[in-house]
């Protein structure tokens, strides 16, 4: 079945698009501001810390997710944080107490950000229920995000480069604005039906305050709860949690290369060669049966990618060595989310995912920090190499657990059964 023939997925589909095109024009935008402006290496790695600390905060918006609209939570997010990104270009300066000033916007800036993915998470599961059809929607909105992400860090580099930063980020202001009232306007009356088909509980009838916050956090602990009686989520946790971090430290990299070669187009089109990758990877991951097997051979070929990462002697290289980086990552992310929509009941959706974001978060702000330390005292290279190989050690663990690499969809449907009764 043709998932674009599901009611409302179009207006889903064009609603994340948007937002995604300005997160992309964004997040160029602020490391590039930074890098250039204090040329401190350091200095990415607190901004780039702000941003993946917010997302830590995600298991907090797990049960206000399961409660309230989806999409109006998908929309107010996007909203403000339109209003902070055409913030930022305005009172921008290289004094240290503006820059200071700008990190804790950015961090602001994330926490809406980390509302907006679980809540857009739950949202696609009440749109489309069949494990086959979430697989096609994961694969085609995997494969649309490395589209909408190519054209936002071309267009971005672009920007920066011809017109400005500014104008990029009126531009991914303007975006943010748009996706934010199509969530708002067209998908909050549409899915409301959806809601009530799941019987969702709307609001909380406690009587004290007290026992209000009790039951939230009962209602965060019962996201800890389903990972932990899941033993594919206990297998796999560590490893992402471990790769967080390497990745954030490769993020904060990649200006540092980008500026070797005189200009921001360089820059994003590192980024572009992963968006690449990742719609491969996406397409690609149609052809294969949603299993843990192949989350690891993945995994397995991410470590390999890194390897030629660190050894690349040009520029061509290194875009080719994060090609095949993204094309591992494509078919690893759409199997991994496939699954889990599949194990997760739907009253639990946004805590789980949420929970997940927080745990699989943890240690990329410390990875970001330690980046930036390591970067002065450590040449790159060594840090790319040793990155590899922690990846490719990774994969042999998960290689080695015949549970993770046998577990596939009827696995993920017998698990939700199971802990429905």
């Amino acid at each position: 079945m043709n998932v674009f023939r599901v009611k409302y997925f179009p207006t889903y589909f064009a609603s994340r698009s948007f937002a995604n095109l300005s997160d992309s024009i964004y997040s160029i935008a602020i490391l590039w501001l930074i890098q250039t402006s204090t040329l401190d290496a350091s200095m990415n790695g607190f901004v780039y810390a702000a941003i993946s600390s917010a997302a830590l905060c995600s298991i907090f918006f797990g049960p206000v997710v399961d409660r309230y609209a989806a999409a109006t939570l998908a929309g107010i997010a996007l909203l403000f944080q339109a209003v902070i990104v055409f913030t930022i270009p305005l009172i921008f300066s290289t004094d240290l107490f503006i820059i200071a000033l700008i990190i804790g916007l950015v961090f602001i800036a994330s926490l809406f950000s980390a509302l907006y993915y679980p809540a857009n998470n739950k949202l696609l599961t009440l749109l489309i229920h069949e494990p086959d059809q979430l697989q096609a929607a994961n694969a085609a909105i995997g494969s649309s995000d490395q589209v909408i992400n190519l054209i936002g860090y071309l267009a971005g580099g672009a920007l920066i480069g011809w017109l400005g930063i500014q104008n990029a980020y009126l531009l991914s202001a303007a975006l943010f604005l748009l996706a934010g009232v199509s969530f708002l306007g067209l998908l909050t009356k549409k899915t409301a039906q959806f809601q009530q088909e799941k019987n969702l509980p709307s609001s909380t009838h406690q009587s004290s305050i007290k026992e209000r916050f009790s039951l939230y956090l009962s209602e965060i602990k019962a996201g800890f709860s389903f990972i932990n009686q899941s033993r594919y989520l206990k297998i796999i946790l560590p490893s992402t949690i471990i790769s967080g971090a390497i990745i954030a430290l490769l993020i904060i990299i990649l200006p540092m290369i980008g500026e070797q070669y005189g200009s921001a187009l360089y820059y994003s089109g590192l980024y572009v060669a992963f968006f690449i990758g990742f719609f491969i990877g996406a397409i690609l991951s149609n052809a294969l049966k949603a299993k843990g097997l192949y989350v690891a051979i993945a995994w397995l070929g991410n470590g390999l990618a890194l390897v030629l990462f660190g050894l690349a002697p040009n520029w061509w290289l290194t875009a080719t060595s994060l090609l095949l980086f993204g094309t591992c990552s494509g078919v690893m992310n759409v199997i991994q989310m496939s699954l889990i929509q599949v194990m997760t009941p739907a009253h639990l959706m946004g805590r789980v995912m949420a929970t997940l974001s927080t745990v699989n978060n943890v240690a990329t702000p410390i990875g970001s920090l330690i980046g930036g330390l390591l970067l002065l005292s450590f040449d790159v290279q060594s840090i790319i190499i040793t990155s590899a190989i922690i990846f490719i050690l990774l994969s042999g663990y998960l290689l080695s657990q015949s549970h993770f690499t046998q577990f596939d969809t009827d696995d993920a449907k017998q698990f939700k059964t199971s802990f429905d009764s």
